[in-house]
């Protein structure tokens, strides 16, 4: 692995301990600014809803401007909106300033996905995302743990903390982009350095002019790719419902939050201590293959759920769906990385990223609507159903997939 991808890696991984100001500003609203529970989940939605235009955004400006600066700039934007909520009493006020700050904070993500595809040899970007998710869910895991103290301070003082983390994390990336310029590692949209073993192979041509509207149209007309948007925005619809419907189910089940939490600590605990060992296994299966079974695994453990009436149902549940988890997202994330061609790298993850955000302000609608009407059962049936037909779509495109990454290849190799 690159010494620059290492240097991203160890950014990502204090950047992402120090992402809880949002899992505690449901808190803080009631709490602090006295607002009622319903307008509040109203008011941090807004964030939600400002990332989707940070991945669409965010992608094709790296395409256009660079990754490092999209990277940069969009972690100096959000220490600087953290400070700035920090002073808000207002609660619209704040509603609106959490759109802007989710906007600026989700502009990074696609830029980092692509940087990564632009220093990783091919052969190695299956582990490259790998370890990615896993500094991800390690840091987020650690990152509450840390709040949680600031907060029996004062909830101010975790949105100061949260900007030095972010600035710190920041400093860090400057140096190590300069490092990398210095020895020729400058990731570029136009040549694809991740088809050979040696990332300086990665030079930027400054007179190259990438157009964002051609590698939007190039994104959306290209079928293996947004199969796999599609597929994968099926998924993210059902797999969020951890975060949404569970808990509805739970309580009607009288438990509370000392179980929910637990189960996931139970997610966040295996993803953490088999992710990296499951690289093993996935190096010996294609992507397709590894998708497969993670969405066949994750719909065995919401069909466990069907028939949970007790937590330790849910445990058993949670335990099968993380395991499916477990090669699913870095896998998916592998497999944009291939589809995209050099120079729309930014592009085509920003439309990819695009699904999280979308899934993430749709998930607790379509399970609040399901549980209202139908009951939680019926959820955990649809998701199951979901699950399995992604996995059957997904096995059905892998010949239009794999034939959309030997292309890109052997694009590569001629430049």
């Amino acid at each position: 692995m690159p010494l620059v991808f290492w240097g991203l890696w160890l950014a990502l991984l204090i950047l992402w301990m120090g992402r809880f100001v949002i899992s505690f500003m449901s808190m803080y609203l009631v709490k602090d600014l006295h607002v009622d529970a319903g307008v509040a989940g109203t008011i941090v939605s807004m964030y939600g809803f400002g990332g989707i235009f940070g991945c669409l955004f965010g992608g094709s400006l790296s395409d256009r401007f660079g990754r490092q600066s999209m990277i940069i700039g969009g972690e100096i934007g959000s220490a600087v909106m953290l400070v700035i909520l920090s002073f808000i009493g207002d609660p619209f006020v704040m509603g609106a300033a959490l759109l802007v700050y989710g906007a600026i904070s989700s502009i990074p993500t696609p830029a980092i996905a692509a940087y990564i595809a632009d220093v990783v040899p091919v052969r190695a970007q299956k582990r490259a995302y790998t370890l990615q998710t896993w500094a991800v869910n390690f840091g987020f895991a650690i990152g509450p743990i840390i709040a949680n103290q600031l907060v029996k301070i004062s909830y101010t003082l975790m949105f100061y903390a949260e900007a030095v983390i972010l600035i710190v994390a920041t400093a860090m990336l400057v140096a190590f982009f300069y490092e990398a310029r210095k020895l020729g590692a400058e990731p570029a949209a136009a040549t694809n350095a991740a088809a050979t073993d040696n990332p300086a192979d990665a030079t930027a041509d400054p007179e190259r002019s990438v157009s964002m509207m051609a590698n939007y149209r190039r994104a959306l007309a290209d079928w293996p790719f947004m199969s796999m948007v599609v597929f994968m925005f099926a998924y993210t619809i059902a797999y969020f419902q951890l975060t949404s419907g569970l808990p509805i189910a739970l309580t009607q089940l009288g438990m509370g939050t000392d179980q929910y939490s637990v189960l996931l600590t139970i997610n966040g605990g295996i993803l953490c201590l088999l992710q990296i060992p499951a690289l093993a296994v996935f190096n010996r299966m294609s992507n397709t293959r590894v998708l497969v079974l993670g969405m066949l695994m994750t719909a065995v453990g919401y069909a466990f759920q069907i028939g949970a009436t007790s937590w330790h149902g849910f445990a058993i549940a949670a335990v099968l769906w993380t395991l499916g988890e477990l090669g699913t997202f870095p896998i998916a994330a592998t497999t944009v990385a291939s589809l995209a061609p050099a120079d729309a790298r930014g592009t085509y993850q920003g439309l990819y990223n695009l699904v999280w955000s979308l899934s993430n302000g749709a998930a607790p609608l379509v399970g609040g609507w399901i549980i209202g009407g139908f009951g939680s059962r019926t959820l955990w049936i649809c998701c199951t159903v979901m699950f399995l037909f992604v996995a059957a779509g997904l096995a059905a495109t892998k010949g239009s997939r794999e034939r959309a990454v030997a292309r890109n290849l052997r694009e590569s190799l001629a430049s």
